[in-house]
């Protein structure tokens, strides 16, 4: 899952002014500090997610629970059936839209559906982890695949 830049903001500022100004010495440098940070600040509070990686990541979600609920509601065993519909119900419930809400009860399910696969024994729980791990595995493509060329030469040698 992707971390809100609201928060990948207020990181970058608190590592500025808590690490970075301390040690910059020039009067210039200090300047450009303070005004990359009011930048930040600004921007904070204007900047959106792109609406079709939350998207995608909703139908994943979507999908995944769905058939981890089905294959938890074929199985033979009351406790894993049990969960199937607690998923199922969830998954009725959650709000088509607005997306924000959607993603967090999708997001919600997941864990739960974790949470009772924890608890539910093998071979039962079998499927549904197979279905979330296709989930898990296509959010880290899509999260990796938004990542800019790395830095890390250019910070290394300062």
């Amino acid at each position: 899952m992707l971390i809100p830049p609201e928060t990948l903001i207020d990181g970058c500022v608190r590592t500025l002014i808590d690490a970075v100004l301390p040690s910059v010495d020039s009067r210039f440098a200090r300047g450009q500090v303070y005004a990359v940070v009011d930048v930040l600040r600004n921007l904070r509070d204007r900047v959106e997610e792109r609406a079709a990686h939350l998207t995608a990541e909703a139908e994943s979600a979507h999908a995944s629970l769905l058939r981890a609920a089905e294959a938890l509601t074929a199985c033979a065993e009351t406790p894993a059936r049990e969960a199937g519909a607690r998923l199922a119900a969830l998954l009725a419930a959650a709000p088509a839209a607005p997306l924000a809400a959607r993603l967090d009860a999708l997001r919600a399910g997941v864990a739960s559906a974790l949470e009772a696969l924890d608890t539910i024994g093998e071979p039962a729980a079998t499927g549904a982890r197979a279905a979330l791990g296709g989930h898990f595995a296509a959010q880290s493509i899509r999260d990796v695949s938004t990542l800019k060329p790395s830095l890390l030469a250019e910070i290394s040698k300062g």
